[in-house]
């Protein structure tokens, strides 16, 4: 619930500044993975067009949004640690499982499916620790 204190609209305006901070961060660490992986030759889907960096990237931007308006919702004033570990994992979770049943072709490739989990988990634990970092110097008002 938005407290007494604070309006709709300053309430809509903490979850878009948490927005943009989640898509900041997991934007930043999208690209600096996938350059990472083609510099080192991983095996994770790297697009293979401009179109299909600008569509990742997309995605990536997308899912921190969606990941900082949410987290600011789920952690509000708590101190229970399992709740910013649990929205990392959901969001990790469903966004790597995504990616894992898309590219299934009856084959068991585990180290490529290991990969995509740990970049999904880097995205969502960066974005949450800049979060956390922006709630601790007060640039946003957690929920009550």
């Amino acid at each position: 619930m938005i407290s007494s204190e604070m309006t709709l609209d300053q309430a809509r305006l903490e979850s878009v500044k948490s927005g943009l901070i989640g898509a900041s961060v997991v934007g930043f660490v999208s690209m600096t993975v996938m350059l990472g992986a083609v510099a080192v030759e991983l095996s994770l889907p790297i697009p293979g067009s401009i179109l299909g960096w600008v569509v990742n990237l997309a995605v990536a931007i997308a899912s921190g949004f969606f990941f900082g308006v949410t987290y600011r919702y789920i952690v509000r004033q708590d101190d229970n640690l399992h709740l910013g570990g649990g929205a990392v994992g959901a969001f990790a979770l469903v966004r790597s499982l995504a990616q894992i049943e898309a590219t299934w072709d009856d084959t068991f490739t585990f180290i490529p499916w290991l990969l995509v989990t740990g970049e999904s988990f880097l995205w969502f634990v960066s974005a949450r620790y800049a979060l956390d970092f922006a709630i601790s110097r007060q640039w946003i008002e957690p929920v009550d």
